[in-house]
C-alpha cells in the first residue's frame, strides 16, 4: 500500500527543517501503522550506533537491516535519511548509508557550539512550576531504572529529552532548535561517558541537582550546576577545542 499523498509531501519538505522538528511533523503525518515502525527502526539504528554495534564507516546494508528489524524498506530508507539529517549517518550516492566518522576536532567543535549556546538557554529560562518540574523528575527516575540495567542505552534519549525539557524553558526558539539539531551529534561521547555504570549513576544525581536548582530559582546557581554537569559529562574525553598558531602574514 502506497503512503497518503499528504504523508510522502511532508517527508519531502520537511527535510529542509531541522531533524527534531521534521521528525516530530513526519511522524504526525505518518498513519499510526506506520508512524510505529517508523520510530521503532529509527531506536534500533541509533542504539546500534550509539552503542558500536554499528562502526564508524560502515555501510548499512539496507536489506539485512529491514530483514533484522521486520520492516519493509520504506521505513527503514526514511529511518536513514532522518539519521543522515541529523549527521549520524553519510548519504552517499550511488553507495548507500554509512555511519558517520567524527575526527576528535570535530567532537571539540560539537562540544564548545552546544557549551555556548545550551548557556544562552538557561540564562534565558523561565522558572516551571510543580507539573513542569514534575515532569522531569519522573524522566529522571526513568534514567535512574535505566543506568542499573543490562541494556543501559534507552538513557541516551532520556538523557536528551531531560535536557531538551530544560532548555525548552527558553524563549529563544531558534537557539533551542539549533541545540535540537547539534545534540544527536553529540550522542557519540555522551554515550562513551555512560558506558560506564557509576558515570551514568553521577549523572542522574547531577540531574537531581539541576531540577533543584530550577526549584530554588536562582540564575547564577542554575547557571553553574549546569556547567559541572557538562564539564562531568566531558571528563576525560580531550574535547578541548586547540587554539590555532597564528603566525606572521605580514
Amino acid at each position: 500500500m502506497n503512503a497518503p499523498p499528504v504523508y510522502t509531501a511532508a517527508v519531502v519538505i520537511l527535510r529542509g527543517f531541522s531533524a527534531a522538528y521534521a521528525m516530530n511533523a513526519i511522524v504526525s503525518f505518518a498513519p499510526p501503522q506506520k508512524a510505529k515502525a517508523l520510530e521503532r527502526t529509527l531506536q534500533h539504528l541509533r542504539a546500534k550506533v550509539i552503542s558500536g554495534g554499528l562502526m564508524p564507516g560502515e555501510q548499512i546494508r539496507q536489506q539485512e537491516m529491514a530483514e533484522e528489524l521486520g520492516v519493509s524498506r520504506v521505513p527503514l530508507r526514511e529511518a536513514l535519511n532522518v539519521l543522515a539529517d541529523q549527521g549520524l549517518l553519510i548519504h552517499r550516492p550511488n553507495s548507500g548509508y554509512f555511519v558517520a566518522k567524527r575526527a576528535q576536532n570535530e567532537l571539540a567543535q560539537i562540544s564548545r557550539m552546544l557549551q555556548l549556546l545550551e548557556d544562552e538557554l538557561v540564562a534565558s529560562i523561565a522558572w516551571p512550576d510543580d507539573e513542569y518540574i514534575a515532569r522531569m523528575v519522573s524522566l529522571n527516575a526513568d534514567m535512574r531504572a535505566a543506568a542499573t540495567s543490562a541494556d543501559w542505552t534507552p538513557m541516551i534519549v532520556l538523557n536528551r529529552e531531560f535536557h531538551h525539557l530544560m532548555f525548552a524553558l527558553s524563549p529563544y526558539r531558534l537557539i533551542f532548535e539549533e541545540v535540537t539539531r547539534l545534540w544527536p551529534l553529540a550522542d557519540t561521547f555522551i554515550s562513551t561517558t555512560m558506558s560506564a555504570r557509576d558515570a551514568r549513576l553521577r549523572t542522574v544525581d547531577e540531574h537531581d541537582r539541576i531540577i533543584e536548582s530550577l526549584r530554588r530559582q536562582d540564575p547564577a546557581h542554575c547557571l553553574a550546576v549546569m556547567q559541572e554537569h557538562r564539564a562531568s559529562t566531558a571528563s576525560g574525553l580531550g574535547l578541548t577545542l586547540p587554539r590555532p598558531c597564528r603566525g606572521n602574514t605580514g
